[in-house]
């Protein structure tokens, strides 16, 4: 398991935050990670999922809400493509606390400590907007560390 909501509410989490807030980082991920075709594409086909997996895609509905609704509040390895889990674990990787990259980018990009904390970042468009091309960076880097 790369991510699940209950890793970040299960301990210090801010009580006057909603438990949803603690998906929010995750969601932007996943959102970035499906645009990127990197998803499992049993989600954008299966009955229960295609229609809110589209809704995502366009931005109609967010990452964090698709993950919660459908996925259980966690990202897993059986959600991506090989090439998705492969990035996913490289992004994610860190030693000590398993978010290495991602955290740090997701961190900085939105200066969370200014926002209130990490938790506290919004689940908008906007948010998103301003992550997609750090995760996109991120991305093509690695890929050029493949060759």
């Amino acid at each position: 398991m790369y991510d699940y909501i209950q890793f970040h509410t299960d301990e210090n989490y801010p009580e006057n935050l909603p438990p949803e807030n603690a998906a929010t980082h995750m969601g932007m991920y996943w959102q970035w990670a499906a645009l990127q075709g990197l998803a499992n594409p049993v989600w954008q086909t299966a009955p229960e999922t295609a229609a809110d997996f589209a809704a995502m895609q366009a931005g109609r509905m967010s990452g964090a809400q698709f993950l919660l609704k459908h996925m259980g509040g966690a990202l897993t390895p059986e959600d991506f493509t090989e090439w998705g889990q492969r990035f996913t674990e490289f992004y994610y990787d860190d030693e000590e606390d398993g978010y290495g990259a991602f955290m740090e980018d997701y961190v900085k990009t939105l200066n969370t400590p200014a926002l209130g904390g990490f938790y506290c970042a919004a689940d908008t468009p906007e948010t998103y907007a301003a992550l997609a091309p750090v995760f996109q960076t991120a991305y093509l880097n690695w890929k050029r560390t493949l060759k």
